[in-house]
């Protein structure tokens, strides 16, 4: 079948199987998109960042650095020099630098640079038509769970999956938390918040500093998480010093689970989740409690035994 042929065919077969996107063009992000880290600036080509983050936010608004994670992880942006990549396929039977199978890239595949024909070893074309196939598997949901759930139909692979958001949190800049933005009772009434119960009473009865708050909030754009520690149930100082702890001020917060995964050293989202919160500009704790040995040198980072099951964040004034 010649090429002209199996373009028509094929654009019947969209019709048919998929909803149909409205495209227009690569313009400019959206107000308040995460922006690019300087790992991503120097990883990205220049030409591609674009293409990920317009793909993305006009498909569904998903987030850009997710498609982007795919696309180096897949092929490293198309510079893979694999089988499969520039021509052909793997061992698998999958082609092209976003990797699709060819029933996938049948049902999704996307005119992306507007040339009036849809090329699986194109980047643009193949990028849009990712953003394509990740949206219609719950994307741009906004629920981190299904973020994730879209990632697995990429790639039927936990491991993938976790390799994803970890390399997705280190191309977005955190950006900044809020002063003032978070306001408790909100923080309470948040689906993706939980907090045992002497926390909710710390937080009911306004005993938690409102740079905490604010954390608080910044995190729940971002993430489900549960908080073990506030203020009440955690000692007054230190374990093993005479220093009086953060939380005893009102000035600390520990989290144990972030996007339905307990924090350990194994846990990737936990991690990226870490490198988040190394990112921001504006209300960065002063300490921050990992699991990770590796972090230790890390502006106000630190890793001891009492620090392995969650992250600490503490604001010292």
């Amino acid at each position: 079948m010649n090429k002209a042929m199996t373009g028509a065919l094929g654009g019947l077969i969209l019709l048919i199987l998929a909803p149909v996107f409205l495209f227009i063009g690569i313009g400019s992000p959206p107000a308040g998109a995460a922006e690019p880290s300087e790992v991503a600036l120097a990883d990205i080509p220049a030409n591609l960042l674009p293409v990920y983050r317009a793909a993305a936010q006009q498909t569904c608004d998903m987030p850009w650095e997710v498609l982007a994670a795919i696309g180096k992880i897949e092929t490293d942006h198309g510079r893979s020099t694999l089988p499969g990549v520039h021509s052909g396929t793997n061992s698998a039977g999958a082609a092209g630098p976003m990797q699709f199978m060819p029933g996938t890239w049948a049902a999704f595949r996307v005119d992306g640079d507007k040339d009036g024909d849809t090329d699986i070893y194109d980047p643009i074309d193949s990028i849009w038509s990712a953003a394509k196939y990740l949206c219609h598997n719950g994307a741009g949901d906004g629920d981190p769970e299904m973020l994730r759930s879209a990632i697995w139909n990429y790639n039927h692979s936990e491991t993938y999956v976790n390799n994803v958001i970890a390399q997705a949190a280190e191309y977005r800049r955190a950006g900044a938390v809020t002063p003032g933005g978070g306001d408790a009772t909100a923080i309470l009434n948040n689906p993706n918040f939980r907090v045992y119960p002497g926390g909710r009473a710390d937080l009911e009865a306004g005993r938690i500093n409102q740079q905490v708050i604010d954390f608080l909030a910044w995190t729940l754009e971002r993430h489900s998480i549960s908080v073990s520690s506030l203020k009440t149930g955690h000692s007054e100082l230190v374990n093993g010093t005479d220093k009086r702890s953060n939380h005893f001020f009102g000035r600390g917060v520990d989290i144990s689970i972030v996007d339905g995964q307990a924090v350990r050293d194994s846990s990737a989202a936990s991690r990226a989740y870490a490198v988040e919160i190394d990112g921001l500009v504006a209300g960065r704790p002063d300490e921050i409690g990992v699991p990770w040995g590796e972090m230790e040198n890390w502006p106000g980072f630190f890793n001891n035994a009492d620090h392995e099951d969650h992250i600490h964040a503490g604001w010292d004034s």
